[in-house]
């Protein structure tokens, strides 16, 4: 009787102590998973300031069993240092030591990792409580999981990184073409002034230039924002502003824009017909600078006079512009007009044509060339309100 007695109170003995290690486990896990949802929480906070985002959520990280942390290295050419917590002692991880009592116990492991991004080299290391059983694996889950979060966002900096540098010079290639257009207006201005005879003349240039002066400030204002404001980027696959709201777009009066785009280009036009129109305006803009801007570079290479005939027609909702060259034959074949960086022996054509398009597209028109005589058509066609 003795012995089942005993049995029965050992089953319920080993039964009571499974219980509450369960309960214990469970409380344990529990705690566990919010204090690793806290630090899961920190992921956006990470990516934004990294080194900052583990100082100021030291307190959480020690929850964790994390007790001290410490890196090293290069941040953007700067080296950095800094410790959080007590000093890491330099062992191996998993190595044991003995107590001043002689019994074996179980020291603070440390975990190191180390990162290289281009101009980051980081070494890491994690100092972790000395635990026994579920609290170390629990711990080191925590530090491998931190691991992770801080490759996760150095690598998303790197990225965003690239992808700014990226930008910033397909800004600068677009707004190459706009810059020479600025310059070869200059280049006109100064041949202008340094050809005039006599003060009569010299006077016409002088109104001529006070006429455009406000014209080229505008368009020397809106390039210098564009490449000061860095998320600024050129019209290709999103749809534009007035695209968005297209009661936002301004009213324009055509006329007067083709008008100062040829004393611009000191293009000589031959105007027909004529609209007010609701468009975008830097798309605009864009076409009638690439247009008679080319129509003013060929005509001086070839000694010819620069004239555009350019003809205005509504067709119901769309307002169609025809610029018309028929005596001034292209340096390229017409198909690859709107080809980026077209060549044709040793002429390269740059962006201009292919941006003025690709304007004209997001602002929902159109613009496409045909030939004429010995020279080209090219049609711009803008669906829009009118009046």
């Amino acid at each position: 009787m003795t012995d089942l007695y005993d049995a029965a109170v050992a089953l319920v003995v080993a039964g009571l102590s499974i219980g509450f290690t369960m309960l214990w486990l469970r409380h344990l896990s529990r705690l566990h998973r919010r204090r690793m949802d806290q630090l899961l929480a920190l992921r956006e906070a990470l990516h934004d300031d990294l080194l900052g985002t583990l100082v100021l959520h030291q307190r959480t990280l020690a929850q964790l069993g994390l007790i001290s942390m410490d890196w090293r290295g290069n941040w953007y050419g700067s080296p950095v240092f800094t410790r959080m917590g007590p000093p890491i002692p330099a062992i191996v991880h998993g190595a044991a030591a003995t107590d001043a009592r002689g019994q074996r116990r179980f020291d603070d492991r440390v975990l190191c990792q180390s990162f290289q991004f281009d101009d980051i080299s980081l070494d890491f290391r994690i100092g972790l409580k000395g635990l026994r059983g579920e609290r170390h694996l629990f711990a080191v889950q925590a530090a491998e999981v931190l691991f992770a979060m801080l490759q996760g966002a150095l690598a998303a900096r790197q990225l965003a990184l690239v992808a700014a540098v990226s930008q910033r010079a397909r800004v600068g290639v677009f707004l190459q073409h706009d810059m020479r257009n600025l310059a070869q207006w200059v280049q006109l201005v100064a041949e202008d002034f340094a050809a005039a005879q006599d003060d009569q003349t010299l006077m016409v240039r002088a109104r001529r230039l006070r006429s455009n002066a406000a014209l080229a400030a505008n368009k020397a204002e809106r390039m210098a924002k564009a490449l000061l404001n860095p998320t600024w980027q050129p019209s290709l696959s999103a749809p534009l502003t007035s695209q968005e709201d297209p009661e936002s777009a301004l009213m324009l009066d055509l006329d007067e824009h083709i008008r100062q785009a040829g004393e611009l280009h000191q293009v000589e036009i031959e105007l027909e017909g004529g609209a007010w129109l609701q468009w975008d305006e830097q798309a605009l803009a864009t076409v009638l600078d690439n247009v008679l801007g080319n129509v003013s570079t060929l005509s001086r290479e070839r000694m010819l006079p620069a004239r555009c005939r350019v003809r205005v027609i509504e067709e119901g909702q769309d307002i169609v512009v025809h610029f018309e060259t028929p005596q001034l034959p292209l340096e390229i074949p017409l198909d690859k007009l709107f080809e980026p960086w077209a060549t044709s022996g040793s002429v390269n054509k740059g962006l201009g044509m292919y941006q003025a398009r690709k304007q004209a597209l997001q602002s929902g028109g159109n613009l496409c060339a045909e030939p004429l005589g010995q020279g080209v058509r090219i049609t711009l066609r803008m669906p829009c309100k009118n009046s």
